[in-house]
């Protein structure tokens, strides 16, 4: 019967159709029980946290339709630090009581549907306290379907308008519903948040902070509504800072709101006007003002601010405070509450007093209020604060100010000032920092209007018109500052192909147009793309131009459809330069493991399978792209660097190096810095002469002459010698600089004037008086903050704080000798005696903390990490330099130190407090200190788990038990007797990581180290002394004689009986059986010399490279005996001088001989330097070490003896080199006493390795340390793996056991083998690409180890690896890029091999084949000369200007010095380096030119461009892109005009009709040659011909005739063989 009852009610409900909205009546007050909780910490029981709890009654009554008053009864507040759960919440009665006044004043809001819409509050009632209610109304609100139980929408609440779920059931038993909501604060339409600092990071999927909040209704339903009875709210906000599996820190909020009853008395409001205060979502109080690490009463800003200041100034003079980071803090916290009043007012009061002024310049631009911008505008135009003060404090506000629509107003009016304009500098900085604050204020607020970048918009627009490259330029670098996409529009304007202003700027502006797309894209990435991809794919632009296209195109994060489509474009491009970027850039992107490049990384790998492997050995000389990364998921940590080497020339040097380093850190990532270095034409500028200046206009007159002959020749673009960089951090450009030499020529005038050498007097002068100065430098390294609501209305803080002030008090005083002449001259100082006293006291104190937790203006409740370092270094030094004797001493003197020279701690605390009742705070260490059970230091050291287990903590109560470890406290103490000193380090540590096997739980606790020294044991140390002494004085330095033991001495007989035991295993293992014996019985005799020698020689074996060769021909990877230069034949058969046969062949006597013939050079020579490090004593006993150095030049030795100064120690280090010939160097090395207990041998000598040249570097060891042989029996177990990682192969050998040899083989100029054998195996490397060309003849080898003059064949060395080549043997001419071709001469007509082909004109250098002889002759037009070579019978003879010159003349030497014409090996040589022309080498049967790295992509002619591009070598006088080598060797024909031509070349070059008639689509047609056939002149008759390929233009027959003269513009519709004269007879009609 009572289930009909129930079934017929709920259909009655039913049918009334119920209202689930929660409903309040006008005539009732509905009264609830309400509390909040909100704690944060560790989720481990017994750990200590903070939070506090808010309780109270909640009284809710109707007003009117869809108004409702809400207030609290007995509302109570409780703060919380302590263990949880064990310890109790704390009323802060206090803190209650002053908002008591605030909290029960009752509030009103509008109440639809279960909807809460705005929120109306006396003005008496603070933001804070209403967002209290706020968290009351957050469970109010409910958006309640009457035809849907599940559903999900964007709820407003609280947090934010977020996604928010929800579940409703229907408990038909109890007559209830029950309604389940949840919400995911991490997909929020509308999330309210407030971000400090971390503008410049980008936030990755891997989110580190994360949050969810659920909601638990039980209501009564009813028909005019339902009546909640029940809420509960719990929301959850985890924190990762590493991993999960690391640990994680949790805030959570709980709620409750239990129906109690009903009551009749209506809520009365107050009398007063309630205002709308916005709706249920939070509103920020002064959060932000609220540093969360310290809780300030601020009332009087200026009087505080003042207290402040004077504490900092007065505390950190001699030594800083080790609260002054802290003080720091507090003075940045007062001085953000400070108006602009306030901050002039404590200027005023300080400013003309130094040590305050600094302070106040060094705060105020962390301050980052617009007053304290304010301030720095109004100061400067002022003239309060000095130019280099504004840059200062400029460069750090920009980055440390917030951004907000005053700033950036503020900003912008400072940036364009007119006495802003005036000072280039601070412009730059002014303008740089603009665009970054607005890069700042929209990256909080993606809607920022465009209106911000208005004026910049206006002058790149007036700067265009006007081609103003350095206003454009800088106005570029803003733009890209701010990446805002409205600036698309302007860039465009300036990018190539898409404005027409682009055309007449040089390509390093256009390169910053395409940059400063970068951070547009990573905003709008798809906007960028198309922009980015047609600059990429436009062919027609400058290299470099496609190639930092490409770098813009892969930071928009490309799809892999995109990325294929770049590797189907690089299968098709002509340019090397532009392939090898980009191929190398997508290899070194497959690799990437980082987070945000998985897509990119995926769509790399599918794009480098559709490329050809081959392009993995293009030469370093082409540009790369490179990219590493190393992310580790596990601690949510990684690194990331890149670089870009662009080089248009194949140069040596690129022209374009950039590099960037990134950092992944706890989800998100950021661009910590960026430098760009670009030296276009700057390696130019600095080696070419200008001694030619005089001759030039004459010079390029007659080279202009030659030159125009040259069908349609059109000079290449001259680079500017320029170099300019740039430096960007956190993403932004802080500063750039372009500087050319004009620049610098300034530069090194104004060092040469009179104001510059008047500085120079000023100074000495000063340092003779002394200078004494207080510096104190304080930083805000760090502030990064994020404040979000949670549900109870109360905000949580997640932020890191790190702070430092330097301090250092110094004095310097000098004393020179003889006082200075007038007029100063520099070189007066390197014939003085200089003294310097210096003593300084540098100290720093470093804060640092990471906080969680509740920060407002009345209460703090978080969890923090504090680190806290101070370190003092004194030291008091003098030096003294004796320039004329060569005598340079520093002496360190005695200063007293502190107690403990460095101290760290880092502690993690529960804190709680409120502004009431500060001096009442609550600080919990979050390990407790707690009764344990003592566990010894030996027990918990050996880490057993019998002792871990007694560590246990044992509680009386039943509370959670913490197994906390016995903290660890240790002090190890390190003795340096030498210096006097005992530095002692005390270590005390205490953590929970026992609770469970969570990293994270390693740092909780606390921690901390402290340094100290003090006097060692035994007499004081009064000084110590480093001292050294060149030149012939030196011996007299020396404190303690030197001395080699006399091998037959009885001192020499016991150290022999020593040795004989360690020496006969060493000897035996290293020789044969015979030669073994014959040792053993050297040793048993009484030949105390042999040993000696075996001491510091080792065996003949050891010594023979014949035996220990044979030995590791066993495993070596190439079976070739290494051939010696100085012992085989083997350069005997090169074609070399006599004197130089003579010089390589010269074998000084061998190492044993020439040190048996002086063993100590001391007994023959004095020392050359002696060098002097020692403690002088109080009881004036020796304590040190010297070093003295013989040099026997005789012998090209060095002998170096390091000995103890001490009496009675006998130890010494004895070094002996010699050069045994300019192949072979050899070193021993033996150290102990006397020099005998341990002994090492190292050669180098150069030879040969099959057929290719090498060198080779053996280490021979006789005896060493045993702790040596233990570590490197340790590495030896990785080398292999590690090898095999590197792509090194390992083979297991067996070779010498006392050596290690490692030779280097250069079988190619491009590539090198290396071969390492150690004793247990062989390493080897084959094959390995080298970036630049090795010169491996045979002369270049014995020319790379000089005798004499070593800087020139230095610079010969460096000339031949990085000069590019080009040479022909018989008709194969092999280009500067290696591209091989035939080259068919025309008789008598020069042909252009390469010249200058920029319009400086530098030189040229012409080829033609004599009619008659048939033979190569070269003409070489250089300065004012005009050098011609040939051949005339066996020998080459060389014309001046038309004069012949003897070969017994030359060398030849221009009078300027920059042009050398000499013999050279069976021919004729000419350099002119600095001219841009390394050499110029013709003999009778063949010729090679090679020009300067420096010339690279300047050059043209027969031999290419010398750029690197091989797909694009055939490049015509035109510019002109033939496929033809024949066609391509003959247009750089110099044509002859006419028969009169003084040249006996009788053809020209014209375009040819094709001899048939032909059909092009559809019509006959008639076809002419777009590229020009060699012709005789009219009246000439051809005696030779050859066919040749060329491209026809084709039109049809009935059109009218082709202007010729353009033809090489047309396009190619057809390729045709066509008749080329290579030989003419011409008769008297030829005109």
């Amino acid at each position: 019967m009572k289930l009909v009852v129930l079934a017929l009610t709920l259909a009655l409900v039913a049918s009334q159709h119920v209202n689930l909205a929660p409903e309040f009546s006008t005539s009732k007050t509905y009264v609830y029980k309400y509390e909040a909780l909100l704690l944060g910490g560790l989720p481990v029981e017994g750990l200590a946290r903070a939070g506090l709890k808010v309780s109270s009654k909640v009284l809710i009554s109707a007003v009117a339709e869809n108004i409702l008053l809400l207030k609290l009864q007995d509302p109570e507040i409780f703060e919380y630090s302590g263990v949880w759960p064990k310890d109790p919440f704390v009323p802060a009665t206090k803190l209650t009581a002053a908002l008591a006044s605030q909290l029960l004043i009752p509030i009103k809001f509008e109440y639809v549907n279960g909807v809460v819409g705005r929120v109306f509050a006396p003005a008496g009632v603070s933001p804070t306290v209403l967002n209290v209610h706020r968290g009351i109304l957050n469970i109010l609100q409910l958006n309640l379907k009457k035809t849907q139980n599940v559903y999900e929408l964007q709820e407003a609440g609280a947090q934010g308008v977020c996604k928010t779920h929800y579940l409703i059931n229907e408990d038909v038993k109890a007559q209830r519903i029950v309604v389940t909501k949840s919400k995911d604060l991490t997909n929020c339409q509308e999330r309210i948040i407030k971000d400090l600092g971390l503008a410049y990071l980008e936030t990755l999927e891997a989110k580190s902070l994360t949050g969810a909040a659920t909601y638990n209704y039980i209501m009564k339903p009813s028909v005019t509504g339902g009546l909640i009875t029940e809420a509960t709210v719990r929301e959850l906000h985890q924190v990762t800072p590493v991993a999960q599996m690391g640990g994680v820190a949790q805030m959570e909020a709980k709620q409750s709101l239990k129906f109690l009853e009903i009551e009749k008395t209506p809520i009365v409001p107050i009398h007063a006007e309630y205002l709308a205060r916005g709706t249920i979502l939070y509103e920020f109080a002064t959060e932000i003002l609220q540093t969360p690490i310290q809780l300030l009463r601020i009332h009087n800003a200026q009087a505080q601010a003042i207290e402040i200041l004077n504490h900092l100034v007065a505390n950190n003079v001699a030594k800083v405070h080790e609260d002054a980071p802290l003080k720091f803090i507090q003075l940045i916290q007062v001085l953000r509450v400070a108006t602009f009043e306030n901050i002039e007012a404590i200027w005023a009061q300080f400013h003309a007093r130094p040590e305050y002024r600094r302070w106040i310049l060094d705060t105020i631009p962390v301050v980052g209020t617009p007053a304290a911008v304010k301030f720095i505008k109004e100061k400067f135009l002022t003239g309060e604060i000095s130019l280099p003060e504004t840059i200062q404090i400029l460069v750090a506000a920009v980055h440390m100010v917030p951004a907000d629509l005053e700033v950036i107003r503020i900003f912008s009016s400072f940036a364009l000032h007119h006495k802003v304009q005036e000072q280039p500098v601070l412009r730059e900085i002014a303008m740089l920092g603009y665009g970054t604050m607005i890069a700042k204020y929209c990256a909080a607020v993606p809607t920022c209007p465009a209106e911000l970048l208005k004026p910049i918009h206006d002058l790149a627009a007036e700067a265009i018109a006007k081609a103003d490259i350095a206003e454009i330029t800088l106005l570029l670098k803003v733009l890209g500052n701010a990446g805002h996409p409205a600036s698309l529009k302007p860039i465009m304007k300036l990018l190539p192909g898409f404005g027409s202003a682009a055309a007449a700027l040089p390509i390093r502006v256009q390169v910053d147009a395409i940059l400063a797309l970068r951070t547009i894209a990573k905003r709008e990435p798809k906007m960028i793309q198309p922009v980015a991809l047609q600059l990429f794919m436009d062919k027609a632009l400058h290299p470099e131009l496609r190639m930092v296209a490409a770098v813009v195109l892969f930071e928009t994060r490309p799809p892999v459809a995109l990325v294929s489509t770049i590797a189907n474009v690089l299968k098709k491009e002509t340019s090397m330069q532009i392939v090898s970027f980009v191929y190398s850039y997508i290899k070194s992107l497959t690799r990437s493991t980082a987070p945000d490049l998985a897509s990119v990384a995926a769509a790399s790998n599918v794009a480098i399978k559709i490329l050809s492997p081959k392009l993995d050995k293009l030469c370093f000389r082409y540009s790369r792209g490179l990219y590493a990364d190393i992310f580790r998921s596990s601690a949510m940590a990684g690194a990331a660097g890149t670089a870009f080497i662009i080089n248009d020339g194949a140069t040596l040097l690129p022209r374009t190096v950039v590099a960037k380093a990134r950092a992944y850190l706890a989800g998100a990532a950021a661009d910590l810095i960026e430098v760009g270095v670009r030296t276009e034409g700057l390696q130019e500028a600095l080696l070419k002469t200008h001694a030619l200046e005089d001759l030039e206009n004459d010079r390029l007159t007659k080279m202009q002459r030659v030159m125009k002959v040259l069908a349609d020749w059109k000079t290449l673009p001259k680079t500017q010698p320029l170099a300019s960089g740039y430096i960007k951090f956190l993403g932004q450009e802080i500063a750039f600089a372009n500087i050319d030499k004009a620049l610098v020529d300034r530069a090194v005038q104004l060092a040469q004037t009179v104001d510059a050498k008047t500085m120079l007097k000023d100074a000495l002068k000063a340092l003779q008086t002394g200078i004494a100065a207080h510096i104190a430098k304080p930083l805000l390294a760090a502030e990064v903050r994020r404040i979000f609501p949670t549900a109870v209305g109360v905000p949580m803080e997640l932020s890191l704080y790190s702070a430092a002030v330097a301090t250092a008090a110094v004095k310097v005083k000098g004393i020179i000798t003889p006082p200075l002449p007038e007029p100063l001259i520099a070189a007066d100082l390197l014939k003085a005696d200089i003294k310097l006293e210096a003593e300084a006291t540098p100290s720093i104190a470093a804060e640092t903390y990471a906080v969680m937790g509740v920060n407002t203006a009345l209460i703090q409740a978080a969890v923090m990490a504090r680190a806290k370092a101070v370190t003092v270094l004194p030291a008091k030094l003098q030096a003294i330099a004796d320039i004329p004797k060569l005598n340079f001493k520093i002496e360190a003197l005695p200063v007293p130190v502190p107690e403990h020279i460095a101290k760290v701690r880092f502690e993690t605390l529960a804190i709680a407090r409120n502004i009431e009742d500060i001096a009442a705070e609550r600080i919990t260490p979050m390990v407790p200190v707690i009764a344990a059970q003592r566990v010894s230091a030996e027990r918990f050291a050996s880490n057993s788990r019998s002792a871990s287990l007694s560590s246990e903590i044992i509680y009386s109560d039943a509370a959670p038990q913490l197994r906390a470890g016995t903290p660890i406290h240790k002090t190890f103490c390190l003795p340096a007797a030498l210096l006097g000193l005992k530095g002692c380090i005390e270590l005390t540590s205490s953590n929970a990581a026992l609770i469970k096997t969570i990293p994270l739980l390693n740092v909780i606790g606390q921690h901390s180290a402290q340094i100290a020294v003090r006097p060692a044991d035994g007499p004081a140390i009064e000084r110590l002394e480093v001292e050294v002494q060149v030149g012939p004085k030196a011996a007299e330095k020396i404190l303690k004689e030197i001395n080699i033991i006399d091998e037959e001495s009885p001192e020499a007989r016991a150290i022999i009986e020593q040795l004989k035991k360690m020496l006969e295993p060493a000897l035996k293992a290293s020789s044969s059986s015979s030669s073994s014996s014959s040792r053993a019985s050297q040793l048993s005799s009484s030949s105390s010399s042999s040993l000696i020698s075996s001491a510091w020689f080792g065996s003949s074996s050891i010594l023979s490279s014949s035996s220990s060769s044979s030995r590791m021909e066993k495993v070596a990877p190439k079976q070739y005996p290494f051939k010696k230069y100085h012992k085989d034949q083997y350069l005997n058969s090169a074609q070399l001088t006599s004197a130089q046969l003579r010089s390589s062949a010269s074998q000084r006597a061998s190492f044993e001989a020439i040190y048996k013939e002086n063993k100590f050079l001391g007994n023959a020579v004095t020392p050359v330097v002696v060098a002097i490090f020692r403690a002088v004593r109080a009881d004036h006993k020796l304590l040190g070490y010297q070093a003295a150095a013989y040099l026997d030049k005789a012998n090209w030795r060095l002998q170096t003896i390091i000995s103890a100064l001490a009496e009675t120690d006998n130890w010494k280090m004895c070094a002996d080199g010699v050069i045994l010939s300019k192949f072979k160097v050899m070193s021993k090395i033996a150290w102990g006493k006397e020099c005998t207990e341990y002994a090492t041998i190292l050669k180098a000598e150069a030879g040969i390795f099959g057929a290719a040249p090498a060198a080779r570097v053996e280490l021979e060891w006789i005896t060493i340390p045993a702790i040596v042989t233990t570590y490197a029996t340790k590495l030896n177990k990785y080398i292999p793996g590690v090898a095999l990682m590197a792509g090194i192969s390992v083979a297991k050998a067996k070779n010498s056991e006392k050596q290690i040899e490692l030779t280097v083989a250069i079988p190619t100029e491009k590539s090198v083998d290396i071969i390492a054998k150690l004793p247990l195996m062989t390493l080897s490397k084959l094959a390995l690409p080298l970036p630049f060309a090795v010169p491996i003849s045979r002369e270049a080898i014995i020319r790379a180890f000089p005798e004499d003059n070593i800087l020139d064949n230095m610079q010969f060395m460096y000339a031949e690896v990085s000069s590019a080549q080009c040479s022909m043997e018989r008709n194969m001419l092999t280009t500067f890029n290696n591209r091989r071709y035939k080259n068919e001469m025309p008789n008598s007509c020069y042909q252009v091999l390469a010249q200058d082909c920029t319009n400086e004109l530098k030189f040229s250098v012409l080829l033609k084949k004599d009619q008659l002889t048939e033979q190569n002759h070269i003409n070489v037009k250089i300065a004012d000369l005009d050098v011609d070579l040939y051949p005339t019978g066996s020998d080459v003879l060389v014309k001046i200007n038309g004069m012949e010159v003897p070969v017994s003349s030359l060398p030849y030497r221009h009078a300027s010095g920059s042009v050398q014409i000499r013999q050279k090996a069976q021919g004729l040589a000419l350099h002119a380096p600095k001219l841009g022309l390394q050499e110029v080498y013709f003999s009778k049967d063949q010729w090679r030119v090679n020009v300067v790295d420096w010339m690279r992509g300047q050059v043209c002619g027969l031999c290419g461009k010398a750029d690197g591009e091989t797909r694009q070598e055939y490049s015509t006088p035109s510019g002109y892109q033939t496929e033809s080598p024949v066609s391509f060797a003959h247009s750089w024909v110099l044509s002859a005009e006419s028969c009169r031509d003084s040249t006996e070349c009788r053809m020209k070059l014209e375009s040819v009709k094709l001899e048939k008639q032909i059909n092009v689509n559809g019509q006959d047609s008639k076809c002419y040659s777009v590229e020009p056939v060699l012709r005789c002149l009219p009246g000439c008759l051809p005696l030779k011909t050859m066919p040749v390929t060329v491209g026809y233009h084709c039109l049809p027959i009935e059109s009218s005739s082709l202007d010729l003269d353009s033809i090489n513009e047309k396009s190619v519709d057809l390729r045709e063989t066509a008749e080329a004269h290579m030989a003419c007879q011409c008769n008297a009609r030829c005109a």
